[in-house]
């Protein structure tokens, strides 16, 4: 079995709502989502996209949070 990626992002889907999106962890449980790279993780942080409340990525990647 592959190891998991660094970071990943996740479309979250709300019933009636906006679809959320979100930064993981790799190896976080609480999300599924596509592997991105750390750059990646990175810009979509900066630019608004909610990041994790169990596993942190945002602290992961030295960003405030």
């Amino acid at each position: 079995m592959p190891p998991p990626p660094d970071w990943k992002a996740e479309a979250i889907r709300t019933p009636g709502g906006p679809q959320v999106l979100r930064v993981h962890l790799g190896a976080c449980r609480m999300g599924k989502g596509k592997p991105i790279g750390r750059e990646q993780a990175r810009r979509m942080l900066a630019d608004g996209v909610e990041s994790c409340p169990y596993c942190s990525p945002d602290t992961a990647l030295g960003m405030p949070g």
